[in-house]
């Protein structure tokens, strides 16, 4: 199959850029991803050559009662005390970033801890939904979804081993029941699990496993994990992720957590997880997923500044959204 066209309806360079930052850990594994959003402003990512961009700040994030304690570990009713906290932020999100893509400009969303996907993502495809219901009172064409991290993060309440939020985003994304989230992600904040792609895993649960495949046939989400890019260059990649999200030249969405890249290059993150892809590698990829145009709305999340080194996770955070959004 030959590689789908650019995207008719795509970010274009006109599209202004709108950043809004969640500066939020309780979702992870543990603190210090609620300084991402700073630090990544502080290395750049409000320069983005060639691109009007807009700062709207953080959203608000409450703090737990105080003496509150998160006990890590199964948490199947959906309990933990950090969950009121994570919808909240979560919903605020939905609405930034609803509006910015209804509206026609790109959101970037700053993590922050992975759970944010979950109201940063499903804003971008109930807002893709108003936007062409505005123009021409059709349904929107489908949107895909691209999602690079060292997990899979399609684990449910009653799947998870660890409890933490941020396993749970791209099972809320894809229909699965993550009780919290379900009226955050709402009837339209949803993805097609066929146009979505896990890309660069290495860490999975048996409950992640049994909801994605390396079929590319599947109607399960295609995983691409990490070992795959040793095997193919990143076109070969590139090529397979936009066959799946985009092969009518539809648009996409792309969710971007900085532990898929190997913790020797990018050590500034919550959860690092060995044996990871490199950089340069990770960055070819982007920049074919650019060259399709059609990518709408982008976060970056898990950058954890108080392990970082240099700021060398929060420079490849910038990278990786000039890689995907400049203009030359």
């Amino acid at each position: 199959m030959a590689t789908p066209e650019p995207a008719s309806d795509s970010s274009c360079p006109g599209h202004e850029i709108e950043v809004v930052g969640a500066p939020v850990d309780l979702g992870g594994a543990g603190a210090g991803a609620a300084g991402g959003p700073a630090a990544l402003r502080a290395a750049g990512i409000l320069e983005i050559a060639g691109r009007s961009v807009v700062d709207h700040g953080d959203v608000e994030v409450a703090g737990l009662p105080e003496g509150t304690t998160i006990e890590r570990g199964p948490d199947p009713e959906s309990l933990r005390p950090e969950w009121p906290v994570m919808r909240e932020v979560c919903a605020a999100l939905h609405a930034r970033t609803r509006a910015a893509v209804a509206g026609g400009s790109i959101p970037i969303t700053l993590g922050g801890d992975h759970t944010i996907a979950a109201g940063s993502m499903s804003g971008v495809a109930a807002g893709w939904c108003d936007r062409h219901a505005a123009i021409a009172s059709t349904d929107a064409p489908p949107l895909g979804l691209v999602w690079f991290d060292a997990h899979a993060d399609l684990n449910t309440p009653d799947t998870t081993p660890s409890g933490n939020p941020h396993g749970m985003p791209g099972a809320a994304l894809l229909g699965h029941r993550v009780a919290p989230l379900d009226d955050v992600v709402g009837e339209l904040g949803t993805f097609d699990r066929r146009r979505t792609v896990f890309l660069g895993c290495r860490d999975l649960d048996p409950g992640e496993r049994a909801r994605c495949s390396t079929d590319p046939d599947s109607d399960l989400p295609l995983l691409v994990e990490g070992e795959a890019f040793l095997r193919e260059s990143p076109d070969s990649i590139a090529e397979r992720v936009l066959r799946r999200i985009a092969r009518d030249g539809n648009a996409f969405a792309l969710s971007f957590d900085l532990d898929v890249i190997d913790p020797s290059h990018a050590p500034g993150v919550n959860l690092p997880v060995p044996h990871g892809l490199d950089p340069t590698t990770v960055l070819e990829v982007l920049r074919r997923l650019a060259g399709h145009g059609g990518c709408i709305a982008m976060d970056v999340v898990e950058l954890d500044p108080t392990a970082d080194r240099d700021d060398v996770t929060a420079r490849l955070g910038v990278e990786a959204v000039a890689t995907m959004f400049g203009v030359d």
